[in-house]
């Protein structure tokens, strides 16, 4: 036996002998077709199923393995990857997925998952439809399985090499599922090396800027205008994540448990696919840029200070804040004004009098998140 177990490996993995069947059946036929423009319909069709199965416990559902991967040629098995909370989980809801069709396998050699495959016999011989990997938030099979697809993704000239070795190999072992791994095996390992380094660098950019000039409201647009282009990633508000009291003795804004929770939700918007990262705070050290890099692994760091005006940003306090923490905000913004402006810790300085947040966030947009990018998305940025 191999050790691929990556997406579409995953799928051709024999299965384990049943010794409740005693009747002969013929060998599975290794099967690689041209792309199938469907493919991506029968995954949605089936993630909707799925979702019924799973319920609360499901996090988010992806298409993984060649029939993913828009163009490759692939055997016409829709491979599926929900990620859960809890994995132990998944094993109570076998019967349901016995109504869908699926056969329960466990974790089938994979120690972490729970797979399920759904099948048919033709002529005596097994023929898979679909096969679900199913992971809980923060596996790093998920990162495996996500970075080889997307980096197939995004090199078209890497999946045509792929796509031409399995036509090939199919056609050498068309009943030898062995075979057919053994040859694919090299080919898979140097790609999910490449995919993994390529994978594992994560633009992070921070809005930093004092209090009142805008750097939730400009996030917030920033992170429409990546989801209107498709561009996956997370949008954080970290003053969020360190709204619980008593703060710690000597961590006055509470940022021992921010970067806490930044671990965790970053964990899981990970696992969602998603590829970069837009966090409005306000960075007044190097110190703490060093904690996002320690929370966020890969993290390369831009920061883009707003900056606005003392009357604008008192303008702005006096908009938003109300009641006895007004006088409070007032200070504090014009005290970090002073302090950003000399700490000069950005990489970007943006000015915000007189300008709307779309017209900003249009300007962060093409100046920072473009060349920031790697290629696949930047491209998305029309």
């Amino acid at each position: 036996m191999t050790d691929v177990t990556l997406d579409e490996a995953s799928s051709d993995h024999p299965d384990p002998i049943d010794d409740t069947m005693l009747i002969r059946r013929a060998p599975r036929e290794v099967k690689v077709v041209p792309y199938d423009p469907a493919w991506p319909a029968r995954f949605r069709e089936e993630a909707e199923r799925l979702q019924a199965v799973f319920g609360r416990e499901l996090i988010h559902i992806h298409h993984i393995g060649s029939t993913a991967v828009p163009g490759l040629a692939a055997k016409p098995i829709i491979d599926i990857l929900p990620v859960v909370r809890n994995i132990d989980a998944v094993d109570c809801l076998n019967e349901a997925m016995v109504e869908l069709g699926y056969e329960p396998m466990g974790e089938h050699g994979l120690s972490g998952r729970r797979y399920f495959h759904r099948h048919y016999y033709r002529d005596g011989a097994e023929c898979h439809t679909h096969h679900v990997h199913v992971y809980a938030s923060g596996s790093p099979m998920i990162d495996r399985h996500l970075a080889f697809r997307d980096y197939l993704r995004a090199y078209p000239d890497v999946a045509k090499r792929y796509a031409a070795l399995k036509q090939k190999l199919a056609h050498l072992f068309p009943y030898d599922i062995e075979g057919y791994m053994d040859g694919k095996n090299a080919f898979v390992k140097v790609t999910e090396h490449a995919a993994l380094a390529w994978w594992q660098r994560v633009p992070v950019v921070v809005l930093s800027g004092p209090v009142g000039v805008g750097k939730s409201a400009v996030a917030n647009e920033v992170s429409d205008l990546l989801s209107s282009a498709g561009v996956p990633h997370a949008l954080i508000d970290f003053d969020a994540l360190t709204q619980c009291y008593p703060h710690s003795p000597g961590d006055r804004f509470g940022n021992g448990i921010g970067y806490a929770n930044l671990a965790s939700v970053w964990r899981n918007a990970r696992s969602c696919g998603a590829r970069c990262l837009v966090i409005a705070r306000v960075v007044e050290t190097q110190e703490e840029l060093e904690g996002l890099r320690d929370v966020v692994p890969g993290a390369d760091i831009v920061v883009v200070r707003l900056a606005a005006s003392l009357p604008v940003l008192a303008e702005r306090v006096r908009m938003r804040e109300r009641g006895h923490g007004l006088e409070w905000h007032l200070q504090r913004a014009a005290e970090l004004a002073r302090a950003l402006e000399q700490a000069a810790i950005e990489d970007y300085l943006v000015q915000t009098d007189g300008r709307a947040v779309p017209e900003v966030a249009k300007e962060i947009i093409e100046r920072v998140m473009r060349p920031a990018l790697p290629g696949d998305l930047a491209a998305m940025l029309t």
